[in-house]
This record gives C-alpha cells, structure tokens and sequence, in this order.
C-alpha cells in the first residue's frame, strides 16, 4: 500500500504527500485517581522521536526570516517529544498541562493578518512553555495566529489537543480557514479526518451514545474515535493512579495500527499509518509514560525527580533506544536539538 502510494506521489506531484501523514489518536480519562492522556503517534515514516525536557527559562520563536513570529521565554518546564528534529509533537508541563499534536487532513489555517505568528511545529511547545490551564490557552490563543512551517521537507495540517489537571480540555482546529475550539466534556477523544463536530454527530450512531450500530473494526478514523470513546465510558473505576494510566493504555492499544494494517472501511481518509509510539501523560502527578511499539517496555520521566530550573541544560535521549526502561532520568543526556 506504501508503495502505491509513493509510486503515485511521484507521478503526480509531491503535493499527494500532504495526504500521507500522521493518523494518531487521543484520549482523555478524567477519574478520582489520576486525570491522564494517552495518545498514539502514526505515521507513514519514522519521526526521529526523542524524549526532551525543558527547563524554564528557554526562549523560543521564529523561524528566522518569517514576518511577525512571536517570541517567548517559557515559564514552566516540560518534558516532551521531539519530531523530525523540528517540531513537538506531544508533552507536559511542570503543572499539568498536556498537549496533542495530530494530523488533520483538510486544515486550511487563516490568512495572515496583524497578529503575532507562532509555528504550527511549535504550536504545542507555545502552550507547554507559558500555561498552567485549558482556560488560559484558550484566551492566549485568541492572540496570536498559527503560521504552517515547513518539517521534514513538508508543510503539515494539524489539529492540537490539550487538557489540565482539573480534567478541562479543548480541541482546536481549523475548520474553512477559521480557528474552531471544541472546549469541555465531550472533547475526550480526537483521531483525524474530519473535523471533530462531525465525529461527535458520527458517534451518536452507535451503541453506548444513543444508536443501534455495533462498534467498528477497522482503522478509520472514524471508526478509532467511536471504538475510543466506547472504551472510555466502559472502563473500570480505578483503584490507583497506576490503575489510571494502565487504563489509559490499554484503550489506547486497542486503537493503535498494526504494522502492515489496510483500511477495509471503505472510507477515504488518507492517513492509516502505522503506530510508532504511544504515551500516557498523568497530568495529576506529572509523570509522562511513552512506550515504541518496537519495544516490549514502557518506560517515564517523572518531572519532580529533574532539574528543571532556569539555567539548567536540556536533555533528551533516543525514544526509540531499546534499552530504555523505567525510570529513564538517569539516562537523559545534553541535548543537541535546536527547538
């Protein structure tokens, strides 16, 4: 299928590769023990995941050369996932706060206007960096503008997630080059195409939310959203925050792609890539868990055991080394990563 694909890209122009790009999914599971997000990341090629954390205090904008970028200096340090050494992808900030970046096929973002621009490589890190809560986010980014930048040869359409340790969460999106935030309750699950609305209205269709059809199969994206949100609402109150993150994986597993997966839906969405990874943010405790679905162990970075104050380096290691397990703090080594 692959193959295909890239064969045809060829013929008719790199514009096709648009469509080929991440197809991951996000969860959120708010319970008395641990409010945590778990999330998979798919992808038609490898993302050079590295796990980093950033102290406070590091400053950020740009890129150089574009018009009106905002600049910043983080107010609260993070750990996060580096993709295409560009851009995060996935984090969680020193109180709480996650954020999500997934694929979204069809984003059109707004023409430019007199606002400040923030990267959409970096639109995660921008909130990692400066809010404590989904409410703040959702003011800030009233704001600012996000401007698409060129990654790994190639511009992305994206959507983001976010979500605080009060269990509030928001989705953004844009929807008709105009930025849409989805904020509250029902905003616990988000995969890819189409928009999250139209998601929700597919959701009622099926048993567990007011409709007769059996839970689907397949990888679609449609069909990864309505499998997640099933699972969420039958999961088991736990009895611990390990509880919570065990439970918080074990959805996200079953909405994760096997290697080798086709799309027999018979739908049109573009993106059913394979897993590369998936990660579980405990945002009450501030532990974020990742695991490579090329490696048998999951493994964490607990943001209380880090020095993360102002000055201090940043550090990664390689999210897809083997070797990792557990506790990885004393594994983290000097960042070489310009972001």
């Amino acid at each position: 299928m692959l193959k295909k694909k890239l064969i045809l890209a060829s013929a008719i122009g790199a514009s096709l590769l648009v469509t080929s790009a991440l197809a991951c999914s996000r969860l959120l599971w708010d319970n008395d023990k641990a409010v945590v997000v778990g999330r998979t990341m798919d992808l038609y090629m490898s993302d050079k995941a590295r796990i980093v954390v950033f102290p406070r205090g590091i400053s950020r904008g740009g890129p150089d050369g574009a018009p009106n970028m905002f600049s910043w200096k983080s107010k609260y340090a993070s750990v996060a996932v580096s993709g295409l050494d560009v851009a995060i992808s996935d984090g969680l900030n020193e109180k709480g706060l996650s954020a999500n970046l997934l694929y979204l096929h069809g984003s059109k973002y707004e023409k430019r206007d007199s606002r400040p621009g923030v990267g959409n490589t970096l639109w995660s890190q921008y909130l990692l960096d400066n809010f404590e809560t989904v409410a703040q986010a959702v003011e800030a980014m009233k704001s600012v503008q996000i401007v698409s930048i060129s990654a790994g040869g190639r511009e992305w359409p994206v959507h983001l997630s976010i979500a605080d340790a009060t269990g509030d969460s928001a989705i953004f999106e844009f929807v008709n080059s105009k930025l849409v935030v989805n904020r509250g309750p029902q905003t616990v699950v988000m995969t890819n195409e189409p928009s999250f609305e139209i998601q929700r209205k597919n959701l009622l269709k099926y048993r567990l939310f007011g409709g007769r059809k059996a839970m689907p199969g397949d990888i679609d994206p449609l069909s990864r959203f309505v499998r997640a949100s099933s699972y969420l609402k039958t999961l088991p109150k736990p009895e611990s925050s390990l509880d919570a993150v065990a439970g918080a994986y074990s959805v996200v597993r079953n909405v994760a792609v096997p290697f080798g997966a086709h799309d027999t839906s018979g739908g049109d969405a573009a993106d059913a890539w394979p897993t590369l990874w998936g990660s579980v943010a405990d945002m009450t405790h501030h532990i974020y868990y990742f695991q490579s679905t090329r490696s048998p162990n999951v493994f964490w970075i607990d943001l209380s055991t880090v020095n993360t104050a102002e000055g201090a380096t940043v550090l990664d290691v390689d999210a897809y080394d083997a070797g990792l397990s557990g506790d990885i703090t004393n594994r983290l080594k000097p960042s070489k990563l310009k972001i």
